[in-house]
């Protein structure tokens, strides 16, 4: 059964400590080594919500589910819709917050500072194609490793919210409140593996820890919709 309670502690545990992080005004990538082979695990970790990771995780977690649960057809159709719904209904507000927003990455920031790359204003006036390909250039003259050096060139658009951190929140807070009603066991397991994809993000420079906190609470928010929807519309 999924009480109030146990909602409010959940998602605390996915959302308080990006709380704390932002009052502390930690910033790893401005003090880190890009060199340091930390990044890559960083690198690694990202990837498990980036495609094509996303789908093997989304995957493990179906499947995982499946086998704690043992659904229905019917239930199983419903859960697959909402699901959907939700990663499509984030990805619209994580879209339009970006261009409303055009909040610059970190690295960028970083990058433009070196004088590495063109003022960041001009800079994103350029198409696409265009920054990715001074970002390429900018990487080469610092000799960064081609995983970090490929992972910023498909980041050149703006930073606020984390596609990232909503994904990686969503299916956290969505797998893990129907795990906590319906069979308890590893749900807590989540809240951690979502906080690591959060910190890694900071570390390879593609966000600020607002950022991160602005986007957990939104796929709080949406997740825990779809989960009170599932679990009313999943009823015998």
């Amino acid at each position: 059964m999924l009480t109030n309670a146990r909602v409010i502690t959940f998602s605390s545990a996915l959302i308080l400590p990006l709380a704390l992080l932002a009052c502390s005004g930690w910033t790893p990538f401005l003090n880190s080594n890009l060199q340091q082979s930390g990044l890559y695990i960083a690198y690694l970790l990202s990837g498990t919500v980036g495609l094509p990771g996303l789908i093997a995780t989304t995957a493990l977690l179906l499947l995982i589910t499946y086998m704690k649960l043992r659904l229905g057809r019917r239930e199983w159709l419903l859960l697959l819709g909402a699901l959907a719904a939700l990663l499509f209904a984030d990805w619209c507000i994580k879209s339009l917050i970006k261009h409303l927003t055009q909040e610059p990455r970190p690295y960028l920031v970083w990058l433009s500072a070196q004088q590495l790359l063109p003022a960041l204003d001009q800079f994103y006036r350029q198409s696409c194609e265009l920054r990715a390909e001074q970002v390429h250039a900018a990487s080469q003259l610092l000799a960064l490793p081609a995983w970090l050096a490929n992972h910023w060139q498909h980041g050149v658009n703006y930073a606020f919210p984390s596609g990232h951190t909503i994904v990686t929140i969503t299916l956290a807070q969505f797998f893990g409140l129907i795990w906590l009603a319906r069979a308890p066991r590893g749900a807590w397991l989540l809240p951690l593996w979502a906080l690591a994809v959060g910190i890694s993000r900071l570390m390879l420079g593609m966000h600020w820890v607002a950022d991160l906190l602005a986007s957990a609470i939104l796929g709080s928010l949406t997740a825990l919709l779809a989960v009170r929807w599932w679990l009313h519309h999943s009823q015998p």
